[in-house]
């Protein structure tokens, strides 16, 4: 094997495994065309709520209309990058987070005239490497950056916002719907405390830990909501067992009320 053809298989293997690492470090590839990544289904987002939905499109759509594009989904995140490659990258989380970043390097075959501008510009990549290195946003400075970055977080303020408040309002629901019901059963049928790890043998003690966590919720609909799902298992689970609220239990509790609303459990005068 002549000189010449061991470094052109080792100038090979370097592209090679080059283009390998950009997959698996986030490095991105510019002579890809952002259609074939619009084409990916929605159903990546793993959402079951409409307003979470509708608000993470909001947040996509406020994005290109800066001229992003999304390049990747994983780990439950997005990637979006710009039509002009020294312009922020972007990241939008699952969590309900953003962030605004410098855009990495990136490798992909040069911008050359002609059939090199196609696949063959890979080639030109084993005669010399460098040319297939896009150094992207680091040819920006700190200063530009930042207005850019600020640009971005300013236009996609409004959608963010939203799109946090739908993931809230879809926590809160789960746990109203799913969890405070399981927790109120576990406390009633087993004594387990809805806060810290003492047990509650007696049901004299798991009443009065229900009327506490009443009373303790905010006065607003966040607490009012919690409020009804505690009113209801205390009317219907609990007032309906052996081992009833008392009159006077009841009537201490909304003396201590610090909300409006009274407490109202059924069959209790």
């Amino acid at each position: 094997m002549s000189r010449r053809t061991a470094t052109l298989l080792t100038l090979a293997c370097l592209l090679w495994s080059g283009l390998a690492l950009a997959q698996d470090t986030g490095l991105e590839d510019p002579g890809q065309p952002a259609a074939a990544y619009e084409d990916q289904p929605d159903e990546v987002l793993y959402v079951d709520d409409q307003a979470v939905i509708r608000a993470r499109q909001e947040l996509g759509l406020a994005l290109r209309e800066m001229g992003y594009s999304r390049k990747r989904v994983r780990n439950g995140r997005e990637i979006y990058v710009n039509q002009v490659p020294w312009k922020p990258q972007v990241v939008v989380d699952d969590d309900g987070w953003m962030l605004v970043r410098r855009a990495p390097p990136s490798l992909g075959k040069p911008d050359l005239p002609g059939i090199w501008g196609g696949p063959l510009g890979y080639l030109v990549c084993l005669a010399n490497p460098t040319a297939c290195i896009h150094i992207g946003g680091w040819v920006i400075s700190e200063r530009k950056l930042a207005w850019h970055k600020q640009a971005v977080v300013e236009h996609a303020d409004p959608p963010l916002g939203r799109y946090e408040d739908a993931l809230i309002q879809r926590a809160f629901n789960d746990h109203t719907g799913e969890e405070l019901p399981s927790a109120l059963e576990a406390l009633w049928e087993h004594g387990l405390p809805l806060s810290g790890q003492t047990p509650l043998p007696s049901y004299p003690e798991r009443r009065a830990a229900l009327l506490e966590h009443w009373l303790s919720r905010s006065c607003n609909d966040w607490g009012e909501a919690v409020q009804q799902v505690l009113q209801d298992f205390m009317s219907y689970e609990v007032q309906q067992g052996p081992y009833p609220f008392t009159t006077q239990e009841l009537a201490a509790a909304n003396a201590q009320r610090r909300c409006e609303a009274r407490l109202v459990i059924q069959g209790v005068e």
